[in-house]
């Protein structure tokens, strides 16, 4: 749950990481269910951080989100990000090049 709020951007599918990690841990004639029931919590968790953004973040990691660019001087921007990228309003270009980028490959 720490890595879906604190990462999620870089988190693909969070559910399957989760059962992958658990499953070892029932029969197999139950997991079918288990699967069922990560997929339907995980659903869930992502719905909440989407609605919730940065309320999830600060809970998980007790610090509010920070932009996920870096200063000229090397140092971490200290904005707030947009919920729906990570970067604030002054480094949004780099959310856009990350784009074309995963585009082009």
């Amino acid at each position: 749950m720490t890595r879906l709020a604190v990462d999620r951007h870089y988190f693909a599918r969070p559910e399957r990481t989760l059962f992958c990690q658990i499953r070892t841990y029932f029969p197999m004639a139950s997991q079918a269910h288990v699967h069922r029931v990560v997929a339907r919590y995980m659903g869930f968790a992502q719905q909440f951080l989407i609605e919730h953004p940065h309320e999830g973040y600060t809970a998980v990691s007790g610090a509010p989100p920070q932009c996920r660019a870096t200063t000229r001087k090397g140092s971490a921007c200290q904005r707030t990000p947009l919920p729906h990228n990570g970067y604030c309003p002054s480094h949004q270009h780099l959310a856009d090049t990350e784009d074309r980028e995963l585009a082009a490959a």
